[in-house]
């Protein structure tokens, strides 16, 4: 009997309930195992389904109740890539699955397994011919029946399920890489019976037993470790043939695209397309990672992680799941360090891949050398689409009745005035897949939002928020009369459509009461996105709303910062850090061709910096290089009007528009003269401070400015609460007296700040207890309701304290007064209640503070003070040849990727020599010469990946092959073997 053990890798998203029998493009396919859920409940039961239209079930021993159809619970079940694995080693062991139309006398077993106990040989999966042959597949070795040595199929590369001494990457490494797709080839000797032989049995999840009939033994237990495999499996492929090796590779890649595993060598699509190829990927093979759709064998995967992620987080352990708090209704877990996908809610076009390696360097940051405020990872990586992003940020995402749109960039601000009904809705969803999402404001009139039917005028399906924040499922058109969420408001809401399922989520948290299931005669139909609300005494007001699905919006991405050695990034995560995206794929990084895609708002709940609408090859170069950084100081586009002309007279009426791209908050300008006709040099003509990311300074002459804009002075605070107040943040060090002072931004959340006495914590005793427009004074450890200020962005607030005396400050101006006998030592605290919560420019007796302690959702910038100068031109709109803008800056290189080593090539590429045939411009021979025996699959592939030819070559020790190639041009010839791939480019004229 011969045996080959190959391996890759794992990844993927939730099972599709759909019968097919390609995966990978590779047909006939015998069984088809993966996890799927038991119901429409994805925190709830699992079961190993079938999925080839053989329906095999598979069952479990119980010594008491006999046989049953084994499931498992979610608490057990692992989320791999966003694809649930199931620990079969848990529970009745071991459990079994009797094939209908395979004997496994011979065939392809492909499966994918993971790991959590490293140092421990344990039985993955027992074979049971139909004729009474069978093999065990342990994490170390192939053990066959009888006295026959087992084959350690990890011995000579160490690409097996279990570390030993013997291996030769250190256990760290292992960890890394423990993931595996386990390909293992089986020939028997076939059965002699006319009719064939019954059916083969594969039995997982526990150790070989000499009484249980379904291994066909015996074996040799003092030759393996008799224990059960402790690891997850997801997914196990069975072909009733030995696969070629073209068709090895394309399961192979189907696998490792979708659990994000790594394979030593190139990855094919469905159609034998070379999607990565491993060669022109060079330094940047490590952590490969993918999405890709491909309907003809049911595969999606918009978003992925690598499941090789460095310790401590290693991918297989249990806790690291890749859904947060491990709900799959939920967001990506903070295991993960780099997540990317298209936009939830954005369509995936049938046959579209994205692939990304990086180049193995370091987390850490180095500081430019060419400006010194930049501080960019070492770490780079290569993006590789196979079709290019184009979006429009103009595309009409909303038709409104009654209700104002107002675009910014990818996002909407939508709002309907008092007393007045309104909705807005979105074009047609493309594919029948849409989000809305927004941060539900803190006051609010009920309003509904989710999908309306073609030929429907409101939401038909989606979910109906209260004025008092309670949430209702619609169905149909018809809220339901029971509440599935209370207090939203103030709260970040999403609403999706996927999969003829509406979800919704608060705060990145779902679940299966927070779903509306569209009845399957009503899937089919067109869909728009909808807001729509009655009208009302109270107005509502949208920020910042997200729509997909209706238009192109690209990627996003999501970087852990708290995986960054030290945190580096976590203080930079607000609006400093940038993901700096090289069009060229070169890896050089500088300030006249690198796309700078700023960071979104972040989720610090889950540790995350995040990216939206990333048009990954928006050139059509076929590549772009990216990496991360941030920015310490303070970045400004200005923009200048000239002066109008009147009757040949040039008026005061130019302006300067200041646009912050980098910088926090609060900003300081200065505008004076340098040359302007009746002015003195040095004038100053404009000072003054904002909070928003745009001024305007208006009234202008004709004439040359000099414009400097200033941040910093302050800590930037940033909290999301709850009405219970139980996220919080205070100072470390403890004060006996001084001043206290802030900046209002925002005026929709509520806080408490002040003095908490160091000798009884949890109670802001002397402060401000803060509710919207309305900030009233804390007293003695209580809020006064009568007593208070009114309140609007850019006011101040502040506290003396000095002796035995509390002062409240508005504006600069003491407003109240007050005795504290008791308050001796303290320290500042904020609590946090409903909304986001923003305050800046904070300072204790006049500089920030620089440690706090902090609790919950809270992120504390303390900016560096920093300031840009500008010579700015105003120029004259009765001569349009002077001057109008600022003066240019030459272009730097902020940074360059440097990879830690050099791709030393592939080794087998000699062994492949490829020559045209005399006298023929497209007819080429391929000879493979490895000194091997063993089947190879010759694939060509055009410059864009395209298949052109495939076959099996022939010949023993030495292969051959004779094809054609289309047309002039270059082509990339592989030939495909067990042992790897071997490579040569040629080209045809």
């Amino acid at each position: 009997m011969k045996k080959v053990l190959l391996f890759s890798g794992l990844c993927g998203l939730s099972a599709l309930l759909l019968l097919a029998r390609s995966p990978g493009g590779v047909e006939g396919v015998d069984a088809w195992f993966k996890a799927a859920p038991v119901s429409g409940n994805l925190q709830g039961r699992y079961q190993w389904l079938d999925f080839s239209g053989d329906s095999v079930v598979q069952y479990a021993q119980n010594r008491v109740s006999g046989s049953y159809v084994f499931t498992q619970d979610r608490a057990l079940v692992k989320s791999l890539n966003f694809n649930p694995a199931l620990d079969f080693s848990k529970g009745d062991t071991p459990k079994w699955s009797e094939l209908h139309r395979s004997s496994l006398i011979q065939g392809t077993i492909i499966g994918v397994f993971a790991p959590y106990t490293f140092k421990t040989e344990g039985v993955v999966y027992g074979v049971a011919s139909g004729d009474g042959g069978g093999s065990l597949v342990t994490s170390d070795r192939i053990v066959r029946p009888g006295n026959i040595e087992p084959l350690d199929y990890g011995e000579t590369h160490g690409e097996d399920l279990l570390y030993t001494g013997k291996d030769s990457i250190p256990e760290n490494t292992f960890k890394e890489h423990a993931t595996k797709v386990l390909t293992y080839y089986r020939a028997a000797n076939p059965n002699a019976s006319v009719w064939g032989g019954p059916g083969g049995t594969l039995t997982i999840g526990g150790a070989y037993s000499p009484t249980d009939e379904h291994f066909n033994g015996p074996f040799d237990t003092s030759n393996f470790g008799n224990k059960g495999f402790e690891g997850y499996s997801p997914e196990l492929l069975v072909y009733n043939r030995i696969l070629t090796p073209g068709e090895r590779r394309k399961a192979e890649s189907y696998l490792a695209m979708k659990y994000g595993v790594t394979l030593n060598d190139s990855y094919l699509d469905g159609d034998g397309n070379l999607v990565w190829d491993r060669d022109e990927a060079g330094v940047y093979h490590n952590r490969v990672t993918a999405i890709s759709r491909n309907k003809a064998g049911d595969f999606l995967q918009p978003m992925s992680a690598t499941s090789y992620e460095e310790g401590p987080l290693y991918t297989s352990l249990p806790e690291n799941d890749s859904y947060h708090k491990s709900n799959s209704y939920g967001l990506p877990s903070e295991a993960h360090l780099l997540v990317m996908g298209r936009e939830h809610g954005n369509p995936m076009p049938d046959k579209l891949s994205l692939f990304w390696g990086d180049d193995g360097g370091a987390l850490e940051t180095y500081t430019s050398l060419n400006d010194t405020l930049w501080h960019i990872m070492n770490r780079t990586w290569l993006v590789k689409p196979n079709m290019p992003t184009v979006a429009d940020t103009t595309a009409t995402r909303w038709t409104a009745t009654g209700m104002t749109v107002t675009p910014e960039g990818f996002l909407d601000v939508i709002s309907l005035e008092e007393n007045t009904p309104g909705s807005v809705v979105t074009p047609e969803l493309t594919d029948g897949t849409g989000l809305i999402e927004f941060p539900c404001p803190s006051t609010h009139p009920a309003f509904d939002v989710g999908f309306s039917k073609s030929g429907d005028s409101g939401c038909t399906y989606g979910f109906r928020i209260g004025s008092d924040g309670s949430v209702r499922a619609i169905a149909n058109g018809e809220a339901g009369g029971t509440g599935i969420a209370a207090d939203v408001s103030g709260a970040d809401v999403s609403v999706m459509l996927s999969d003829g399922v509406v979800y919704l989520r608060v705060d990145g948290e779902g679940g299966a009461a927070y779903t509306v299931t569209i009845p399957e005669d009503a899937r089919n139909s067109v869909y728009r996105g909808v807001i729509s609300a009655e009208a009302s005494a109270t107005p509502l007001y949208l920020t910042s709303v997200r729509s997909n699905g209706a238009v192109e919006t690209g990627y996003f991405a999501e970087l852990a910062h708290n995986l960054t050695p030290d945190k580096e990034f976590y203080h930079y995560s607000r609006s400093r850090t940038v993901m700096l995206i090289d069009p060229t794929g070169e890896g050089r990084f500088d300030t006249d061709n690198t796309v700078m895609v700023r960071c979104s708002p972040p989720d610090i709940s889950r540790g995350k910096t995040m990216f939206h609408n990333i048009l990954w090859d928006a050139d059509g170069s076929g590549s772009d290089v990216f990496t991360f950084a941030y920015f310490d100081g303070i970045d400004a586009d200005v923009d200048v009007e000239p002066t109008t002309c009147v009757d040949g007279v040039p008026q005061k009426d130019g302006a300067i528009d200041i646009g912050i791209n980098i910088g926090t908050p609060i900003y300081r300008y200065s505008l004076t003269v340098d040359s302007v006709a009746g002015m003195k040099k040095d004038d100053l003509v404009a000072s003054g401070s904002f909070m928003g990311k745009t001024h305007r300074i208006e009234n202008l002459a004709t004439g040359t400015y000099t414009l400097t804009v200033t941040q910093g002075g302050g800590n930037d605070i940033h909290g999301k609460g709850n009405l219970l107040y139980t996220t919080y943040s205070h100072t470390d060090r403890r004060f006996t007296g001084g001043d206290v002072e802030w900046t209002v931004t925002e005026t929709g959340s509520w806080y408490r700040i002040g003095a908490e006495p160091s000798v009884k914590e949890d109670i802001t005793q002397w402060g401000y207890d803060v509710r919207g427009d309305k900030a009233y004074f804390i007293l003695d450890g209580y809020t006064s309701l009568t007593q208070g200020v009114p309140i609007k962005p850019g006011d101040t607030l502040g506290l003396r304290i000095s002796g035995i005396y509390v002062r409240w400050f508005h504006n600069g101006e003491e407003v109240l007064k007050k005795s504290a006998w008791t308050l001796r030592l303290w320290r500042m605290c904020i609590k946090y209640g409903r909304g986001d919560t923003h305050i800046t420019g904070m300072t204790i007796n006049g500089t920030p503070v620089e440690d706090f302690e902090i609790y919950g959702n809270v992120q504390i910038e303390t900016p560096k003070t920093n300031t840009v100068t500008y010579t700015v031109h105003v120029g004259n709109g009765c001569d349009p040849s002077m001057p109008n803008g600022i003066e240019p800056k030459q272009p730097v290189v902020i940074g360059q990727s440097d990879p830690p080593g050099d791709y030393p090539g592939n080794t087998r590429n000699s062994s492949l020599s490829v020559d045209a045939e005399d006298g023929t411009a497209h007819i080429f021979n391929a000879i493979l010469d490895r000194e091997q025996s063993g089947p190879a699959t010759l694939m060509v592939f055009d410059a864009s990946g395209r298949l052109v030819f495939e076959g099996e070559m022939e010949g023993s020790d030495i292969k051959t092959k004779r094809f054609t190639v289309p047309m002039n041009g270059v082509y990339i010839v592989k030939a495909i073997t067990a042992e790897g791939e071997h490579t040569q480019k040629i080209l045809a004229k």
